[in-house]
């Protein structure tokens, strides 16, 4: 496999579905996908992957933050480069604006040392990647993140030790980019590591951390995992590996008082619905029954192989699948695997490379090509939920197989009531949500979100 495949991972498990290998694919824009059409000012997971209508109302809560996942240790490295050069830096900016992102997350993941490139080498060696990549001091991406509007995970590596984390959350003290942390991940996936990690030994690193961060303010990410197949390094069913872990760790950590420490979960394929925030929270409550999450990597196939994300089919999947998510109240934030080699956009070096699996794909062609940065048509879904129809406080959301509906409460105090008709067919219907009775009408295959009066703000047809 080649570098970017290799820095590939495995696909968190849950209770009831397959385990499954995720390769680490890129994105692009389909030539036939329409853009948003805005007619108005501005003011699911599949719920049925069964087949069986699955309503869902839930509190009121804050809508997830919408944000991207970043693989940086894979060539053509245009992160890297965008980090330190402001010209690069500034069209990358551009790009993930257009897809509505909003927060974005680091992950050294067992590949990358802020210490220095030979550290690097030696985390890379121990866990046997081979991802060959220009180094960088971390204080380049804090720049970055401090100059611009996102906030940011970083997931370091635990075994490096709490004076390596430290540096880390100075570097971002000094660039004025603190208060945009939202947590430090305690490292990527570890029960999947090739170390391998034993549980105990991951919590007691992990705690050391965790002390030594809490007096700066600063939250944490810990690694979760659910599923009863004993395919882990250590021959642990996700399930054992997760709740030894735990147990470990509320030795040094109250984790039923602590409301600083998030927990960090992968989703992928069957993975990406309501079903698995569950799972988490028969797994999780029993140490920390108030525990949210932070959804750090989610894709809706475990293998990108033929780039169906550059079509528009995978976007009205995505669509309704992720819908399905950000219904649910537990979750934080929401970080898409990822920029930008999955799913939401993609780089291109105006020749013949593209951040895609396979590095080309005849679907792309003419402009498709061109130099910098492409959105895909999930790209697109990924604007329109963040800054329009998943941007506020949710009131109300219904999942009933291809179709759903939901009212969001805007930041001015607009409701927009959105409408999702992934059928081939047109859908009209009455939508009772939030208080308000609306008659609309949705054309196949298309998003639209209204206002409290029932006049469109925006759509998207795929």
């Amino acid at each position: 496999m080649d570098a970017i495949q290799r820095l590939g991972a495995l696909a968190v498990r849950w209770a009831g579905s397959a385990a499954a290998l995720v390769l680490v694919a890129g994105v692009s824009p389909a030539p036939a996908t329409r853009p948003i059409v805005r007619t108005g000012a501005s003011a699911a997971t599949n719920p049925n992957v069964a087949g069986v209508a699955n309503p869902h109302s839930s509190p009121r809560h804050p809508a997830p933050i919408l944000g991207a996942d970043e693989t940086f240790a894979s060539d053509p490295w245009p992160l890297i480069q965008a980090w330190q050069d402001k010209t690069k830096g500034d069209a990358m900016v551009a790009a993930f604006n257009a897809a509505g992102l909003r927060s974005l997350r680091l992950g050294f993941n067992d590949v990358y040392s802020p210490v220095s490139e030979g550290e690097s080498e030696k985390v890379k060696a121990i866990s046997k990647f081979t991802n060959q990549f220009p180094w960088f001091p971390f204080k380049d991406y804090a720049g970055f993140v401090a100059g611009h509007e996102f906030t940011t995970v970083v997931a370091i590596n635990v075994e490096e030790g709490p004076e390596v984390a430290l540096s880390v959350v100075e570097d971002l003290r000094r660039a004025g980019a603190l208060s945009k942390l939202v947590a430090v991940e305690l490292s990527n996936e570890p029960h999947l590591s090739q170390r391998p990690w034993l549980p105990e030994d991951f919590a007691e690193r992990a705690s050391d951390v965790i002390e030594k961060l809490t007096p700066l303010g600063v939250r944490f990410g810990l690694p979760l995992t659910v599923g009863r197949e004993n395919k882990t390094p250590t021959r642990l069913s996700d399930d054992e590996w997760n709740s030894v872990m735990l147990k470990g760790l509320s030795r040094r950590i109250d984790l039923r008082t602590r409301s600083d420490i998030f927990g960090v979960i992968h989703l992928y394929a069957r993975g990406v619905g309501p079903g698995a925030i569950k799972s988490f929270d028969r797994a999780v409550h029993p140490f920390a029954p108030n525990m949210r999450y932070l959804v750090t990597e989610f894709n809706i196939r475990s293998n990108l192989e033929g780039n169906p994300h550059l079509t528009n089919a995978y976007a009205m999947e995505f669509a309704r699948r992720l819908a399905g998510l950000m219904a649910e109240p537990e979750i934080e934030a929401m970080y898409v695997h990822s920029v930008p080699f999955h799913a939401i956009m993609y780089w291109a070096d105006g020749k013949r490379l593209a951040t895609v699996v396979g590095r080309s794909d005849p679907k792309l062609n003419g402009e498709d090509m061109s130099y910098g940065w492409h959105l895909t048509p999930a790209g697109r879904v990924y604007n329109l939920y963040s800054t329009l129809a998943w941007n506020g406080t949710v009131l109300e959301y219904r999942g009933l197989g291809d179709q759903a509906y939901w009212a969001v409460q805007s930041a001015d105090g607009g409701v927009v009531v959105t409408a999702l008709n992934s059928k081939g067919s047109p859908m009209s219907k009455r939508i009772k949500a939030a208080g308000l009775s609306l008659n609309v009408k949705v054309p196949a295959k298309s998003i639209v979100c209204f206002d409290s009066q029932g006049h469109e703000l925006g759509r998207l047809s795929l």
